[in-house]
């Protein structure tokens, strides 16, 4: 339950970074579908990178590590290295689908969901037994 807790507190954060960057850009602000979009969105990109990415390799990381030691390497893995696929899609798309704002603003969001996720694992695994 505690990792759904954190996931949903990473996607919150995710989200509200994603609204304040889409309001910053546009010039007549977010309208009521705009938010909708975006969280709808953003909630499914959460839900398959966090049940299919996230928990599981930092489970794996952690069985492998014999704990949560070193604890950065559980962000830095969450952050950057599992968001690989994600930033190259998104770099991939700028031009086609995505201007170059909303390409950036995505992969910031999904650094910080990541971190946020990471630091989250480690603080509710880092004493408990294997």
């Amino acid at each position: 339950m505690k990792l759904v807790s954190i996931s949903l507190v990473s996607w919150l954060l995710a989200l509200l970074l994603l609204l304040l960057t889409f309001s910053l850009i546009s010039q007549q602000g977010i309208s009521e579908l705009d938010v909708n979009n975006t969280r709808i969105t953003s909630l499914i990109m959460a839900a398959l990178v966090f049940s299919l990415a996230y928990a599981p390799s930092l489970s794996w990381l952690r069985r492998r590590m014999g704990g949560c030691r070193p604890a950065l390497l559980f962000p830095l893995a969450s952050a950057i290295i599992l968001n690989l696929p994600v930033f190259l899609i998104e770099i991939l798309a700028i031009g086609r689908t995505l201007a170059p704002s909303e390409a950036l603003a995505c992969i910031g969001a999904f650094l910080l969901m990541g971190t946020v996720f990471g630091l989250g694992f480690v603080w509710n695994y880092h004493d408990a037994a294997l």
